[in-house]
């Protein structure tokens, strides 16, 4: 069985062994992080400086983590180990500026070889020393600076060779799932349209995929391209050209399920209109005959309550409590999408222990609220003892 991380397990792993090799004074290990195009191997890098970044500062040093990334596949030999040049009868290296920021006795932070299994054999051959020596000729890394490798698989048909057994076996090789109940938190931290995260749920096979699922011009959905996505879905809307800028980032088929969705979400009551009275609001529930529709709405519940609770003219837990009604109301016959509803308003920040406060009064007003945690309660017994 293969062990795997996913983005927040990685960045968690890797401040904990650098951490415990800076309180020890020991150069940290070596990782390695492979795994598909675009799920974020390099984003948790720069996560991972951000966490030392903070740690540090605890110590009283404000200098920010270095986070100094290199892309291997279009690198030369002579950028990792520098230009040579001669010292009398001695043949030196002048290290590149990369080199030398980490090689600073005060430098902490993260060193990243990037795409080292699509690099050139002499590429790799110049990284070794980096990775398993700490250093590049006579200019030592700083034992606080962590070396750290990412790559593809060759299994992900990414241009990807093997790595070499005698690196594999002297670095932490780790395997790097994408994992979308993280990429939704930070979707929802950056204000990304909510289109996305919602469609992902409806369609959670779209969200990685791999070189071998790109349409005709190469485009293919992986993390990174739907946050490319959320950035430019604005622009897109505004000059109706959404399918167009989706097609060329995720791919035309996705995209026309997307765009789908899109018009869906825009043919349905207001979630807003459902939270404040979802009897009157949705009387004829048979309209969301289709998971779409019901993704649609009780992901909409989630948004809709939780920017309420933030209205400072709404009294106390009013929101909550009339979030707990209306998705009792609208998931009567459909208790399953109540996790999905759930799982939104974790991601998207909803102050759990306020909704658990909730539910009492929420029970009072709405008898179907206590069937529905009733439910839910039975399919987590039922998948606790699987």
């Amino acid at each position: 069985m293969q062990l795997t991380q996913n983005f927040k397990s990685t960045v968690s792993l890797l401040f904990a062994l650098w951490k415990d090799a800076v309180d020890n004074d020991r150069v940290p290990q070596t990782v390695t992080l492979l795994g598909s195009p675009g799920i974020g191997k390099t984003s948790a890098t720069r996560q991972l400086a951000k966490r030392m970044t903070e740690y540090m500062a605890t110590k009283g040093n404000e200098t920010p983590a270095v986070c100094e990334v290199r892309d291997l596949s279009s690198s030369l030999p002579e950028d990792l180990g520098g230009l040579p040049y001669r010292d009398g009868d001695t043949t030196l290296y002048a290290p590149q500026s990369m080199i030398k920021n980490v090689c600073r006795d005060e430098a902490y932070g993260v060193l990243v070889l990037d795409d080292l299994p699509a690099a050139s054999t002499a590429v790799q051959v110049a990284s070794r020393q980096i990775s398993l020596e700490h250093r590049v000729h006579d200019h030592h890394i700083s034992k606080r600076v962590m070396v750290i490798v990412t790559g593809n698989r060759k299994e992900d048909k990414s241009a990807a060779s093997t790595l070499p057994a005698h690196f594999r076996n002297s670095v932490l090789m780790l395997t790097v799932e994408p994992s979308f109940d993280g990429w939704e938190e930070w979707a929802f931290e950056n204000n990304m349209d909510s289109l996305i995260p919602q469609f992902l749920r409806f369609r959670p096979n779209y969200f990685s995929m791999l070189p071998k699922d790109a349409d005709g011009n190469g485009s293919f959905a992986t993390p990174r391209t739907w946050a490319m996505l959320g950035n430019a879905l604005s622009v897109a809307k505004a000059t109706d050209t959404l399918y167009a800028v989706a097609s060329g980032l995720v791919g035309e088929g996705v995209t026309k399920e997307l765009v789908a969705f899109d018009m869906l979400k825009s043919q349905l009551v207001s979630p807003d209109k459902v939270l404040a009275d979802p009897q009157a609001a949705l009387p004829d529930r048979s309209i969301l005959n289709g998971p779409d529709k019901m993704i649609a709405m009780v992901c909409g519940l989630a948004d809709a309550a939780i920017l309420k609770s933030k209205d400072s003219k709404v009294k106390g837990n009013t929101a909550y409590v009339q979030y707990l009604c209306a998705l009792a109301w609208v998931t009567e016959q459909n208790r399953e999408y109540v996790a999905t509803s759930i799982s939104t308003f974790t991601a998207h920040k909803g102050n759990f222990k306020k909704l658990l406060d909730s539910v009492p009064e929420a029970r009072t007003k709405e008898p179907r609220v206590t069937q529905m945690l009733a439910k839910l309660a039975e399919c987590f017994n039922s998948a606790g003892g699987k």
